[in-house]
């Protein structure tokens, strides 16, 4: 007697046909039946049809709101003569933006960044999607919103609160504020402008939600500055570090001292009355109007460029020991990375205390150092008064608060917690000097493992493998890519890869009750020519291996500047950045 396997792929699954009856409405028999698998399999067809014009459809809408090459070739100019004009006069404010804000060719590429993105689809409070606000064309949207802005009587819409779950911590949630699509366009229009001015005065020690950065660069910074530096310092330069996080940053920042960061250089009255209106533009929830006296609404398009404007004050805490520019000197990123290098290595040597920050939006990382024979003790001291002056200061500035649970002082060779990751300096075995290394948490992974197991649940028997593997891919693609950099990547890889396999193993043997193992790997595995091991596959998808993604280690040289920033002719610019960024003459230890 054959299993229901072999039942369901053989043509005695079914009983004879009933006198007067066609043959094909033949009545299956319990458990499974040849009409069944059949119709399955046309559904599968159908879907996996509907998926292809669904693709079809999502590729066609894209293409209908590329910006032409003309309007980013005048945008990249102009953006490359603002950086310009910034980077050589640090003190140089201003007055005339909105004519370039107001730009038919700014808003059609403002109108093809917000078309193109996921959240085309999301309505703000008027219910208005990307595809029904273009009804008429891009031209006509445009036209429309140039004579509203030049008019002086655009006025932006209450942004639509809704909450998401936070990753990684159950019961709590991230608000987020979804504005119209026209507030978008006019918020991606202003950052297009806005962008490049304050790019010329941001930190090289600054991260989040910057072109050209990258959380895995800022983790190789953090990296490369906990190194020692030369033969002669055999120990690591810094000794304790303040891990820092703001309590609900974007919700708390306060408006007068962000516009009074915004004026020190824009002061185009137009422009700043614009970004004022979209501060106070207020906050839609459950049908509840809420005013907003602070803070900038996560979810639009000019928020990150705002919190960053904000929270660049405490780059400029620290700005001796950092590079920095400086109006009428030399400003090329080699002499300013020289020039911090000297300040540090001068203030050690005078016994002095340095402290090194590093920011990622609202995370950041202060490293503190001293020398001499009592530097762990002074350093320890230092951390600990920095992390109450720095709270005091970040409210007085900002009217921001630091985080209670979040915000701790650490030594180095403890675990520090920053980006995903621990970063964790240690003394080598063989070489006997200090170096850092970026693990990936074992809470990290424990968590992938559960989402794996979430989508290889016993009530998800009843659909197909195929569409498991897509979701499991898109998972171990994004979280393999992420951490792909990490020290000892390559153990953990193959360690979830071997998870992998046999969580989809016991799935298929669920999903299959009665077929044997010999049936099951006929179907559903294959082996690579030349190799033992079983696979899984179901038609052409199979698993990611994770153990295949090629681990290294991440380089700063692989971060390049954005396109302005090699338009404007700045020194260096063309050139990716130097791989021994943040190194420079060997800081010997005095004592």
């Amino acid at each position: 007697m054959g299993s229901s396997f072999e039942r369901e792929n053989s043509d005695q699954g079914a009983g004879p046909a009933k006198p007067g009856k066609p043959p094909g409405q033949v009545k299956p028999r319990s458990g499974g039946g040849a009409s069944v698998v059949v119709r399955a399999r046309e559904s599968r067809a159908h879907g996996d049809g509907r998926q292809e014009k669904r693709t079809e459809a999502k590729t066609l809408e894209r293409a209908m709101y590329v910006a032409t090459q003309s309007d980013k070739d005048w945008l990249q100019s102009e953006q490359g003569k603002l950086y310009k004009r910034g980077q050589e006069d640090p003190s140089y404010v201003f007055r005339k933006l909105w004519g370039l804000i107001t730009d038919p060719r700014n808003l059609r590429i403002a109108v093809a960044r917000v078309a193109s993105n996921r959240g085309r689809r999301t309505a703000g409070v008027d219910g208005v999607t990307v595809r029904t606000a273009l009804r008429d064309g891009i031209d006509t949207f445009v036209a429309n919103a140039r004579a509203e802005l030049r008019s002086g009587a655009y006025r932006p819409s209450p942004v639509r609160r809704v909450c998401i779950p936070k990753a990684g911590q159950p019961g709590k949630h991230r608000a987020l504020g979804i504005p119209t699509v026209k507030d978008r366009v006019v918020q991606a229009a202003l950052k297009n402008i806005l962008e490049p001015i304050f790019e010329a005065d941001f930190y090289p020690v600054s991260y989040g939600f910057r072109p050209g950065k990258s959380t895995h660069g800022a983790l190789e910074h953090l990296r490369m500055v906990l190194n020692p530096r030369g033969r002669a310092e055999r120990r690591a330069p810094y000794q304790w570090a303040v891990e820092g996080d703001i309590k609900a940053c974007f919700d708390h920042i306060d408006h007068h001292a962000l516009m009074e960061r915004v004026r020190r250089r824009v002061i185009d009255p137009k422009v700043n009355r614009v970004t004022v209106a979209f501060l106070k533009s207020g906050i839609l929830s459950e049908g509840q109007f809420l005013r907003s006296e602070a803070g900038t609404p996560q979810g639009g398009i000019l928020s990150p460029l705002l919190a960053n404007i904000a929270l660049s004050c405490i780059e400029e805490r620290y700005a001796g020991h950092v590079q920095r520019r400086l109006p009428g000197r030399p400003n090329d990123p080699a002499t300013m990375r020289l020039r911090a290098h000297d300040r540090r290595a001068y203030d050690w040597k005078r016994g002095r205390i340095v402290c090194y920050p590093l920011r990622y939006a609202d995370d950041f990382i202060i490293l503190v150092g001293a020398r001499g024979p009592d530097r762990d003790d002074r350093a320890r001291e230092a951390a600990e008064n920095e992390k109450i002056a720095l709270a005091k200061y970040l409210k007085e500035q900002l009217g921001v608060e630091l985080s209670e649970t979040k915000t701790v002082v650490t030594p180095v060779t403890n675990v520090m917690k920053f980006l995903g990751h621990h970063v964790k300096v240690r003394l080598h075995p063989f070489r006997k000097i200090w170096n850092s290394t970026a693990v990936i948490p074992k809470e990290r992974t424990q968590r992938l493992r559960e989402r794996i197991k979430k989508i290889f649940r016993r009530s998800t028997i009843g659909t197909s493998l195929v569409s498991r593997l897509r979701q499991l891919n898109s998972l171990l693609r994004g979280w393999g890519y992420f951490y792909r950099h990490a020290w000892g990547a390559s153990r953990v890889f193959s360690r979830l890869d071997h998870y992998v396999w046999w969580t989809i193993a016991r799935w298929l043997r669920k999903k299959h009750r009665r077929s044997a193992w010999r049936l099951l790997s006929r179907k559903y595995g294959w082996r690579k020519p030349g190799c033992r091991g079983l696979r899984w596959q179901d038609g052409n998808v199979r698993p990611f291996e994770l153990s295949r993604l090629r681990v290294e280690r991440y380089r700063l040289a692989w971060e390049t500047p954005p396109a302005f920033v090699k338009l404007s002719g700045e020194p260096g610019a063309q050139r990716k950045v130097h791989a021994g960024f943040g190194r420079g003459r060997p800081e010997t230890d005095p004592t």
